[in-house]
């Protein structure tokens, strides 16, 4: 055995001890989330070379529904393509024997049996055409039904890291060349990996769902709120982005979600689990993209949240 599924293996008898130390059923949705936690303990590079070598952590069910959802896309998208191009040519002929048939229908010379026969391959043309209609229009409604679901968050419905990339981007194409009133707020459960490890993952996602519905609770709706999820790092991050707002208004915004979670109380099993949130806000700057507004949101929280909790912070480098 290589040094690598050594590794792996290990990998997995610890993910499995945890689950049995937390008490968490040990459904493969919890046990591929402890698997990435005990691999990401190891570094990225375990990490990478673990997936690139295909090693397997048994999160069957995760791993089928992904890859039936891809299989989808990828027909889906094939079909559609296919359906497209064929309807050209159906329709494409069908103006074709509508012209035939009215040169027929006006001969006198064509036998009545040639014009049925005309008329039949016309029906026939037609019924394909709204054969096709109907299977793109089916096509359509399924692939957008996949990419909406691709873009909210399973557990919390918030949205996703991927549509946080692309909306964010639509709006700063627009402010290019100058600074908009337009600030990122990044928010961590304070001690979320002390938590996880002394509740487990059953607990943790209710203090997610917790912590989510809070933000909603006091941030306003024209200010979009995100799942800030991109690795097991990330678990218990959120993102706000808050356009055409001034500074006071957003730091209150962001200490009023701070306050709520404080004062609320999560009852979980008879436990009173308290739960806090520590949020650095960055502020838009002219010719800044996703990524470089992202990366100083990042800098920001590994530089204040580290070191402090239950606080909020502007970040103005």
């Amino acid at each position: 055995m290589s040094d690598l599924n050594k590794l792996a293996c290990e990998i997995s008898r610890e993910a499995i001890a945890i689950l049995e130390r937390t008490k968490t059923p040990p459904f493969p949705t919890y046990y591929a989330k402890a698997f990435l936690d005990v691999a990401a303990r190891h570094g990225d590079d375990v990490l990478r070379e673990i997936e690139q070598k295909n090693i397997r952590y048994h999160n069957a069910i995760l791993d089928k529904n992904l890859e039936e959802s891809l299989d989808f896309a990828r027909g889906a998208l094939q079909d559609y393509n296919e359906t497209t191009e064929r309807l050209r040519e159906i329709t494409y002929e069908q103006d074709r024997v509508i012209l035939d048939l009215k040169k027929i229908e006006a001969s006198d010379t064509v036998p009545a049996s040639i014009i049925d026969e005309f008329r039949a391959h016309y029906a026939s043309l037609t019924d394909e055409v709204h054969k096709a209609e109907e299977t793109i229009k089916t096509l359509e409604v399924n692939l957008q039904r996949l990419e909406t679901d691709s873009f909210i968050d399973p557990l919390t419905h918030l949205r996703t890291l991927a549509l946080y990339r692309r909306q964010l981007d639509q709006i700063l194409q627009v402010g290019r060349n100058r600074n908009l009133d337009l600030w990122v707020a990044l928010v961590t459960i304070d001690d979320y990996d002390a938590l996880k490890d002394r509740y487990g993952y059953t607990v943790m996602e209710k203090v997610l769902l917790f912590v989510a519905k809070s933000l909603q609770g006091t941030i306003r709706s024209d200010n979009a709120i995100y799942r800030y999820k991109e690795s097991p790092r990330d678990e218990g991050v959120f993102c706000v982005v808050f356009n055409r707002n001034d500074k006071t208004g957003v730091y209150n915004a962001v200490s009023r979600a701070r306050a709520r979670v404080e004062a609320s109380k999560l009852i979980y099993a008879d436990n009173v689990i308290l739960i806090t949130i520590s949020a650095v806000i960055v502020p838009h700057r002219a010719e800044d993209n996703v990524d470089t507004i992202s990366a100083r949101a990042e800098d920001a929280l590994a530089k204040y949240v580290n070191n402090t909790r239950n606080s909020v912070h502007i970040a103005d480098f």
